[in-house]
């Protein structure tokens, strides 16, 4: 897609901002741009108008960033930042520069972070900026080359994969299930204490599936972070509604016991970035690279995961 005249004039005046907002200064940004201060400042107001909102504030000695102008430039700086990676991958036919990788704290620790020497022995030059927050919506303002996230799948002008779905099966300590006699079906559950993760939604719906009816909130207990919930579990403090895909390892560990059957969550985990990053080489070096991953996980035999 070819730029008009007027997008060009555009990229023009920001590369113009940039230069300024690295130096808080008219007079620097003058110096190194090779213009004067007094076209700066023009320039500086002609973009203003055309945003149709203030980038900076102006002092008595000194600029300062408005909130929208600190927005912009952190945009910015990342378009920049991933062009001259992609010239630089160009010019020496590898991967270098930075992967910007946006996800939740719980799928970074336990899927993510452990799988990394892999990806970094298949792009030893290819540096990592992992950023991770509780909630998808976390990452509106937030610049990102790749993201994982949990949730059903509808990304507005985004691309995405799902990478596998979610299951949710209940999960508890081999004491716990003992103690509570588990073993006599899912009408002992009227006995447990329910551990929450955020809030009860995904008990009740596994309960609904089950048409079991026993209240999930009179005996409970609410985490803020899967992780902690699951530890939850195998200190024998309750019985958690994991996800699968996790809890597998633990099970398969002894640490925890699954007794009862598993749900699809109507969730899944999807690798999405903004619409027309896909095609770029380091988005698609990561997904071969985390498709590869999930392949090799079924191969394995359950006591290798």
């Amino acid at each position: 897609m070819s730029l008009n005249t007027n997008q060009q004039s555009l990229l023009s005046l920001l590369h113009t901002f940039s230069v300024t907002a690295r130096h808080l200064s008219f007079t620097k940004a003058a110096e190194e741009l090779y213009l004067t201060q007094g076209g700066i400042s023009q320039r500086i107001k002609k973009l203003e108008m055309q945003l149709q909102f203030n980038l900076f504030i102006r002092k008595t000695r000194r600029l300062e960033l408005t909130p929208e102008g600190q927005r912009v430039l952190s945009v910015l700086n990342s378009s920049f930042e991933s062009i001259f990676s992609t010239l630089s991958d160009i010019q020496t036919g590898e991967l270098t520069g930075s992967l910007h990788i946006a996800t939740s704290p719980y799928f970074a620790s336990a899927w993510l972070i452990p799988r990394l020497p892999s990806l970094r022995q298949q792009y030893p030059n290819l540096g990592i900026k992992l950023q991770t927050k509780q909630n998808q919506s976390d990452f509106q303002f937030e610049p990102y080359d790749v993201a994982i996230f949990y949730s059903q799948g509808r990304y507005p002008n985004h691309y995405s994969e799902r990478l596998f779905s979610g299951k949710r099966t209940p999960v508890c300590s081999v004491d716990y299930a003992v103690e509570h006699s588990l073993n006599k079906g899912v009408s002992a559950l009227s006995s447990v204490n329910f551990i929450h993760r955020g809030d009860t939604s995904a008990w009740q719906f596994w309960l609904d599936e089950m048409n079991i009816d026993i209240d999930c909130k009179k005996r409970c207990d609410f985490y803020s972070d899967n992780r902690l919930a699951m530890e939850a579990a195998e200190l024998s403090l309750g019985m958690f509604l994991a996800r699968l895909e996790f809890a597998q390892p633990l099970i398969q560990a002894g640490k925890l016991v699954a007794p009862f059957p598993h749900i699809e969550s109507g969730k899944g985990y999807d690798l999405v970035c903004p619409k027309g990053m896909e095609t770029r080489a380091k988005f698609q070096a990561f997904s071969r690279w985390v498709h590869s991953e999930i392949e090799n996980r079924k191969r394995l035999k359950p006591d290798q995961w």
